[in-house]
């Protein structure tokens, strides 16, 4: 859908950081849209890129908005030695995305990379979400809070601009 592309653009001008459109597929994440940061140093993704739902950022946000129940089994496929593997670990990561409203993957998905992940909620349960990646080597606490305030207010502004119970969403 066009009317997410300008917040998308928003989000990369604000933060100078990589940020993704994704939507579960299955058991997995397909990027649907990227917006590449122009620092030297930056996550490299790709349109159609797909990403283990339990091992990145857009993945866990999605999960967080289902119950547990409906995990699969472990073990889960481990791409960095910080992915979780386990579904007892995965669930208790999840509750954590649902007391903070957002999820962080830290260098589970690929080495080098902390991403903030915000699911869109204007289906229940969320579908799509947003997410932005940033190099461990750029990533300060400071940094980390205006991720996360940005992205909020970005997420707000999609769902606010997209209208409820409308279906699945095509973004092309």
């Amino acid at each position: 859908m066009r009317a997410v592309r300008p917040y998308l653009d928003e989000a990369s001008e604000a933060l100078g950081e990589t940020i993704h459109l994704g939507r579960l597929d299955g058991r997995d994440v397909a990027y649907l849209a990227t917006r590449e940061s122009h620092e030297y140093l930056r996550t490299i993704s790709r349109v159609g890129r797909r990403l283990p739902a339990h091992a990145g950022a857009l993945g866990k946000a999605l999960l967080a908005e289902r119950p547990d129940e409906e995990l699969p089994e472990g073990p889960y496929e481990a791409l960095t030695p910080h992915t979780r593997t386990d579904r007892e670990s995965l669930a208790a990561d999840l509750a954590g995305v649902r007391a903070r409203g957002y999820s962080v993957d830290r260098q589970e998905g690929v080495l080098g990379i902390v991403g903030f992940g915000f699911a869109l909620r204007y289906d229940s349960p969320a579908q799509d979400a947003i997410s932005c990646s940033v190099p461990v080597a750029r990533l300060t606490p400071g940094h980390e809070e205006r991720i996360v305030a940005v992205m909020r207010e970005i997420r707000s502004k999609v769902e606010a601009t997209i209208p409820g119970g409308i279906g699945p969403v095509h973004w092309r």
